[in-house]
């Protein structure tokens, strides 16, 4: 199973639940800005950003199931499917964009670097990049998760959920060269709670780009 017939399976029945910081984003990002929420899910993101008075408000995710939800439990927000790799976009739409829980279920270099660029293609000159994921984990189970993950797929961190399907988490190394292009503003490391229920370290960074 790839990872979108994963999220059209599990659309109905998963909760996320990494924290939004509405204050730190609205005193960057105004209530006038155009937003795009990257990999949004069943629409929780977007939800809370129109609570707090953002009306111009994208949220795309490739999973159908998950835009189904997301439609159905938030009318008025404007979701789309993404179908490929490339934004239906013109460049430099958005004044912020936010990727939550995405980077974790990308688990090639080559790939998380595609999304984060084709992300900067996407933001105006000093626009926000909002990124919330997990770091790697300490504990046992997962050490030993990430140590099979280096024999079955060559890469520390990286797991298989169920078969076929599977995550990465992250280094801070890994994550600030990712994020090459923007200019750091700040990185914070958060505890949160997995969809799967596991409590995990996190973290959100903030970024403008250049």
């Amino acid at each position: 199973m790839n990872q979108r017939a994963f999220w059209n399976t599990v659309a109905a029945t998963k909760t996320f639940s990494h924290p939004l910081d509405v204050a730190r984003f609205s005193s960057l990002v105004s209530r006038e800005a155009s937003v795009l929420d990257y990999g949004c899910g069943y629409g929780r993101v977007c939800r809370e950003l129109r609570s707090a008075g953002y009306s111009n408000i994208i949220g795309v995710d490739p999973s159908s199931a998950m835009i189904d939800r997301a439609r159905a439990e938030n009318p008025g927000i404007t979701f789309q499917i993404l179908d490929s790799d490339t934004l239906p976009f013109m460049a430099a739409p958005f004044d912020a964009v936010l990727l939550f829980s995405v980077l974790t279920c990308i688990v090639d270099d080559g790939e998380q670097h595609s999304v984060v660029r084709e992300i900067e293609r996407a933001l105006r000159r000093g626009g926000i990049l909002y990124v919330s994921d997990i770091l790697l984990q300490e504990d046992d189970r997962n050490r030993e998760r990430y140590d099979t993950g280096v024999r079955a797929f060559g890469r520390y961190g990286v797991f298989e959920l169920e078969p076929g399907v599977r995550f990465r988490h992250l280094p801070r190394a890994w994550v600030e060269e990712l994020m090459s292009g923007f200019v750091p503003l700040d990185f914070v490391e958060i505890e949160v709670t997995t969809m799967n229920g596991n409590p995990a370290k996190a973290f959100q960074y903030w970024g403008a780009k250049r």
